[in-house]
C-alpha cells in the first residue's frame, strides 16, 4: 500500500451524474491523501478549460497535475510536460471546412477553448447531455491545439474521414466527435508523468469508471467504480462501491490502510 501517486477520473468518479453533485466523502479523502504526501492528479477526457469551468479546481484539493483530453496533454505543477497537437496547416483546413458546411467546432488549446463558428442545433443537442459553458467564437489563428470537438451528426462522418485521412475522428455522441492527431489513451500519458517523476506502475493507483479508463491499468493499479460499465469492471484490478455509496472514499481508505 505504498502508493506515491493517485490518478482520478472526473465524471462518475468524483462527480456523481446520477445525483448531479460532487461527492463530499471522495473530496475529503483526496484532501487527506494530499496531507499524507501522496501526489493527486486528475486524469480525464475533459480538456483543461472544461474541467476548470466544471468547478473541479474549486474543491479545495490542490491537484499536483492534470492529464486532459484523454491523454492529449500532461500538466504538472502548472507546467506543460507533454502535449499531442494537430499540425496548424491541417487544422486551418479543417476549421475552414467546418465553417463552409454550416457546422461548428470547438478548438481545444492547452488551457482554453473557442468555437470557430456560432452555435448550431447540433451543439445545443450536445449540451442537453453535457452541461458545458459555450465558449467564445473567433477564427482559428494557428494556436496550438490538442484537439477539436466537432459538433455534427453521423451523416458527415464518411466525408470528414475521406477528406482528412491523416487525423483521427472518434464519435462519442450523436452530435459530438473528438478530432485528434492520433488515437490516444490515458495510460500512455500517465506513463509519461510517472517517468518524469521517476516513479513506476507499482507506485501508482488510479480510479475511474468508463471505457477510456481501462487504459489506466497500463500505468497503475486500476480501481473501477461500482457504477462503471460491466466490461470496465471486468478489466479492473479492484471494483469498489458506487460513487453515490461513497465508493471512491471507501476504495481510497482500503488501499491506503485507513
Amino acid at each position: 500500500m505504498g502508493y506515491k501517486i493517485a490518478f482520478f477520473d472526473i465524471d462518475n468518479t468524483i462527480y456523481d451524474w446520477k445525483n448531479r453533485c460532487m461527492v463530499p466523502s471522495g473530496i475529503e479523502a483526496m484532501k487527506r491523501l494530499k496531507k499524507e504526501g501522496v501526489l493527486v492528479v486528475l486524469s480525464t477526457a475533459r480538456p483543461y478549460h472544461s474541467a476548470k469551468r466544471f468547478g473541479v479546481f474549486e474543491l479545495g484539493v490542490k491537484f499536483d497535475g492534470f492529464l486532459g483530453s484523454a491523454g492529449g496533454i500532461a500538466i504538472y505543477h502548472n507546467k506543460v510536460i507533454y502535449k499531442q497537437t494537430i499540425d496548424h496547416k491541417t487544422l486551418r483546413k479543417l476549421c475552414k471546412t467546418v465553417v463552409s458546411l454550416g457546422l461548428t467546432a470547438e478548438v481545444v488549446t492547452p488551457k482554453n477553448r473557442f468555437l470557430v463558428a456560432p452555435p448550431t442545433d447540433s451543439l445545443e443537442r450536445y449540451h442537453l447531455v453535457y452541461s458545458e459553458v459555450v465558449p467564445p467564437v473567433h477564427p482559428y489563428h494557428n494556436e496550438d491545439a490538442t484537439g477539436l470537438l466537432l459538433h455534427s451528426t453521423s451523416e458527415y462522418d464518411e466525408f470528414f474521414q475521406k477528406e482528412f485521412p491523416s487525423i483521427y475522428f472518434h464519435r462519442f455522441h450523436e452530435c459530438g466527435v473528438d478530432v485528434m492527431s492520433a488515437p490516444r489513451n490515458k495510460g500512455e500519458v500517465m506513463l509519461v508523468l510517472l517517468k518524469h517523476l521517476g516513479l513506476t506502475k507499482e507506485d501508482a493507483i488510479a480510479f475511474g469508471d468508463d471505457f477510456q479508463d481501462i487504459a489506466m491499468g497500463q500505468a497503475a493499479k486500476f480501481v473501477c467504480m461500482g457504477n462503471g460499465h460491466p466490461d470496465v469492471k471486468a478489466s479492473a484490478d479492484e471494483v469498489t462501491e458506487e460513487i453515490w455509496n461513497d465508493g471512491l472514499a471507501k476504495a481510497i481508505a482500503r488501499n491506503f490502510g485507513w
